[in-house]
């Protein structure tokens, strides 16, 4: 939702494009500035869509794969799902600050590179664990 958002207010956006499902973001003065008429990446259009097959991926490693069985497994998968596409969304997004532009990784990209990687040591460990199933309280009759 926040990446709609994003998306409504014309920011965070990304490089011009000439794929047809590129943007003008007609209600930024930055856009205006910089690419006048050219339509740009609509990252956060991207990120969401990330986000929501993460959702969806979670969802059935939960209630399909019993992947709660296995300590870590579930919240790796989520740091990897939500930062590695974060990270690789970067390189196609305009810079957010001036001090980026002298750098080889932008911030959000160093910012994400722990998180993937803590992401990548959980789903190792959890897979190199065996399973413990989780038994749930009964209800009680009435």
């Amino acid at each position: 939702c926040i990446r709609f958002g994003n998306l409504m207010n014309s920011e965070i956006y990304g490089y011009p494009t000439t794929l047809p499902w590129g943007f003008e973001f007609v209600r930024s003065r930055e856009w205006h500035q910089l690419y006048e008429g050219l339509p740009c990446h609509p990252t956060q259009i991207y990120e969401a869509l990330c986000y929501l097959l993460l959702f969806g991926l979670l969802l059935y490693m939960y209630w399909k794969r019993n992947a709660e069985e296995r300590e870590g497994l579930i919240f790796g998968t989520f740091l990897i799902g939500i930062f590695l596409p974060r990270f690789c969304i970067e390189f196609i997004k305009n810079n957010q600050e001036v001090f980026e532009e002298t750098m080889l990784l932008n911030m959000g990209q160093l910012l994400s590179i722990p998180f993937v990687i803590a992401g990548v040591w959980l789903v190792i460990r959890a897979l190199s664990r065996p399973r413990v199933p989780i038994k749930f309280a009964k209800e009680k009759k009435k």
